[in-house]
């Protein structure tokens, strides 16, 4: 199993990229490798909402859907993923989300490995800078639909 984690620092607020990470019908338009993306299901639950959500993912010759669970609560402001069906063997993730006086620091843990031998090889190596490339997409969506007046960096 591999473990990735991040921490970024962000100048929008909590809820606001809580908001974008939650907004899975969206991914598809600005998360490099997600060709389509679609919320299957959603409930509200107390204090958060559960969903199905379903993502295709592709990388030069390989394409792979897989469904998550996924789990929203808005006390702490947390995302939980689980994969529900797809090409792992184990796939959890977290998103926190903490206000600070100059916006928020986003923690990103993710656990994986792989079931498939052929993607375990040829996937697994990239995951780092995948995951980089990926929260990176969420900051420059952030900064495009927050502050859309400002020239992004």
């Amino acid at each position: 199993m591999q473990d990735i984690s991040l921490k970024r620092v962000s100048p929008y607020g909590a809820r606001q990229m809580f908001d974008l990470v939650a907004d899975v019908d969206q991914y598809s338009a600005f998360i490099p490798y997600c060709t389509a993306s679609r919320v299957r299901q959603k409930k509200e639950t107390d204090g958060g909402a559960e969903m199905l959500a379903d993502l295709l993912v592709a990388y030069k010759f390989l394409r792979e859907k897989y469904a998550s669970s996924v789990m929203l609560t808005y006390e702490p402001l947390t995302i939980t993923v689980n994969q529900a069906q797809g090409p792992f063997s184990h796939l959890y993730n977290r998103w926190t989300f903490t206000d600070t006086p100059d916006g928020s620091v986003i923690d990103f843990e993710l656990q994986f490995n792989f079931s498939v031998p052929l993607l375990r090889r040829i996937i697994s190596p990239l995951m780092g800078r995948a995951v980089s490339k990926f929260v990176d997409a969420f900051e420059t969506r952030a900064h495009a639909i927050y502050r859309p007046d400002q020239p992004s960096s």
